[in-house]
């Protein structure tokens, strides 16, 4: 007779690599990254019963303002990786000091996303949407990039404690921002209890408030008493240049390659927008859907990444390829589980976006997104590839690898969309075979150059 096995004791164990120690930092990234889409999902599903305009401009406008944003979020996020390097090895005057290097390039960066704003509204302008769409794209990114250096602060404070596997503090956090945004996302779109009914500038705003509220409680939390007594962040508050070029030196290409990945996501995302308006609006909901599944999948590779740090921090890189391993097997578990459910009943996900007011239009938009949502259970795989390799080589300095694998598979991307739908004018089907493609290629690359091994020996700190 087997035995009965107590799945709360796995959990708390911490042997180096083991589920449970992954899991230990993983399940509050996870519910972070869950929240956030989740989020994401609640908006564009508010945005979708207000208008399907609104619905259709949401994506593009918010994946053209993220792919700015993002390049500074991953510059400023691989401060994490420095502060998990140096709790390894126990230097807590060199991890704040790390920290606020973060914070100030993320200041900077702030100003530097605001001058690009303009370039965003010359993109929106060259594409071929619905003049009605421009205008409401046109709103919704000029919010969410005028206030975007938030977003990279909020990147390099969180940091602090994710860096030290604090996870559980970053969760509770973030979970408290999003319940703001979306209770004001309700209400200034549609104009509940009190307020005026703004539309899709409404979920901007809210999305603006809420990263603000985020801010406040980290720092409060940073410049506690206890905090300032163990890691004296009140006195090793200012810029350290070598510091900051350290950052630099490996935060820019870790930021590039994200950015990359962002960037040809939401030209895919313009592109499918000028096949027709229903298509993009199709596309658009099994995004969202998808950005649910990768979120979770996020989490936990970002555990993996930080556990990696560490473990190259104390020389003990064995451990962090074994870490690797363990999260490639829980994440594959979930996909299998996600697609199951999206195979068994793609109608009940999507039929979620059609609100109360099921017209003409969105009957056509949800018969599209069927076939789509079987090709997204299989791009979902690359995803889990791509996130649990390319985390962990990041996690272990090989942010340049990283970055020149990123920048030509989004080359590929977007010369493919453009040449399917721009030349040969092929259709929503035909676009989403490529991305799928794309998926899978990403992920077949990070794991080569794990397996590879040429990123071991690699020392931030130095």
């Amino acid at each position: 007779m087997s035995k009965t096995v107590n799945i709360l004791k796995i959990a708390k164990r911490d042997e180096p690599g083991s589920a449970g120690l992954l899991l230990r930092v993983a399940v509050p990234l996870i519910i972070t990254t869950s929240s956030q889409s989740i989020m994401q999902f609640v908006d564009r599903m508010f945005l979708s019963w207000y208008s399907t305009d609104t619905l259709a401009a949401c994506l593009p406008a918010g994946l053209m303002s993220f792919a700015i944003i993002s390049f500074f979020m991953g510059t400023c996020g691989y401060t994490s990786v420095f502060i998990a390097n140096y709790y390894g090895q126990k230097r807590y005057a060199s991890l704040s000091v790390a920290l606020w290097q973060g914070v100030l390039v993320g200041a900077a960066c702030w100003v530097i996303i605001a001058a690009l704003t303009p370039v965003g509204d010359y993109i929106i302008g060259l594409s071929r949407h619905a003049p009605e769409v421009k205008v409401l794209e046109r709103q919704y990114f000029n919010i969410l990039t005028l206030f975007g250096g938030l977003a990279v602060i909020n990147n390099a404070l969180a940091g602090f404690f994710t860096g030290q596997g604090r996870t559980e503090v970053t969760m509770w956090v973030s979970l408290w921002g999003n319940i703001v945004n979306v209770a004001l996302s309700y209400a200034m779109i549609f104009g509940k209890f009190g307020f005026p009914e703004m539309g899709i500038a409404g979920a901007a705003w809210s999305t603006v408030i809420g990263s603000f509220s985020i801010t406040l409680i980290f720092l409060c939390m940073i410049l506690s008493p206890r905090v300032r007594k163990k890691f004296r962040t009140h006195r090793l508050f200012g810029f350290h240049a070598p510091s900051a070029r350290r950052l630099v030196k490996y935060g820019l290409p870790n930021g590039f390659g994200f950015f990359m990945d962002i960037f040809s996501f939401s030209v895919f995302a313009f592109f499918t927008g000028n096949i027709d308006k229903i298509s993009l609006a199709a596309s658009n909901i099994v995004l969202t859907l998808q950005s649910i599944i990768f979120m979770p999948l996020l989490g936990l590779a970002i555990a993996g990444q930080i556990l990696m740090g560490q473990y190259v921090g104390r020389r003990q890189t064995d451990y962090g390829v074994k870490t690797t391993f363990t999260a490639l097997k829980i994440g594959a578990c979930y996909v299998i589980l996600i697609s199951i459910m999206f195979l068994s009943a793609p109608r009940f996900f999507t039929g979620m976006f059609a609100g109360g007011a099921f017209s003409a239009d969105m009957a056509l938009i949800l018969d599209r997104t069927v076939p789509l949502m079987w090709m997204l259970c299989v791009f979902v795989w690359g995803d889990l590839t791509y996130l649990v390799f390319g985390d962990a080589i990041r996690g272990a300095g090989d942010t340049r690898f990283h970055m020149k694998a990123m920048a030509c598979c989004a080359l590929l991307l977007i010369c493919g969309s453009w040449l399917i739908v721009g030349v040969l004018g092929g259709g929503i089907i035909a676009a989403w075979l490529w991305i799928t493609f794309y998926a899978g290629a990403t992920g077949a690359v990070m794991a080569w150059r794990f397996f590879s091994k040429r990123w071991q020996g690699i020392d931030i700190t130095a």
